[in-house]
């Protein structure tokens, strides 16, 4: 087993372990849990043109995912079924915010990330910042980060996890979908969410 899969193994343990607390601790009151070990704000340069902190976007729900343009196949298909999942809601999109943080900030400025998003959806906000930064960012939220060298032009790519974040209207995190979870089921927790906010 190499360590990249190794560390993507123990994230998943991880996220799962802090999912199944809250489940238990959350099932009485029949509402989606807040995991409590994940999330936390922060301040990125963003395709909304200014220096953006998570905390905005307060009042209304977030998709959060990370990533990077140049990935050849996670990021793509985490973020098609973000799109699917936004077309699928019956509420207006105007109370959920789609959210790609890039993991590869050496190459995805605002000017890539923007056309790139685009052909998601026009909702799509893209951050990016110094490594530093994105370095917090991915802490916070336990995203599994590794660049390895690669013998193409790109020079490298990055393993990484791709878990899909529901935050509420508060910023927590309720709900984290990973690669396996269908869109329809994604579907069905936000509008729980959407209908325990109100």
């Amino acid at each position: 087993m190499t360590r990249g899969i190794a560390w993507l193994l123990a994230a998943g343990l991880l996220i799962g372990a802090a999912t199944w607390q809250s489940i238990r601790l959350a099932s009485a009151a029949n509402e989606l849990p807040v995991l409590y070990t994940l999330g936390g704000d922060f301040a990125l340069d963003s395709t909304l043109g200014s220096v953006t902190r998570l905390s905005e976007f307060e009042g209304e729900l977030v998709l959060l995912n990370s990533g990077y343009t140049s990935c050849p196949d996670v990021c793509p298909a985490a973020l098609a079924r973000v799109r699917d999942v936004m077309r699928a809601l019956p509420e207006p999109a105007t109370r959920i915010r789609p959210v790609f943080v890039t993991l590869d900030p050496q190459r995805d400025t605002l000017d890539r990330l923007d056309p790139y998003l685009e052909f998601f959806g026009s909702e799509f906000i893209g951050m990016t910042g110094s490594e530093e930064q994105i370095a917090t960012a991915r802490s916070a939220y336990k995203v599994f980060y590794q660049k390895d060298d690669i013998a193409s032009e790109l020079g490298y790519a990055i393993s990484h996890s791709s878990h899909i974040y529901l935050l509420d209207t508060r910023g927590r995190v309720r709900a984290t979908f990973g690669e396996g979870i269908p869109v329809p089921q994604i579907v069905d927790t936000v509008q729980r969410l959407l209908a325990e906010t109100g």
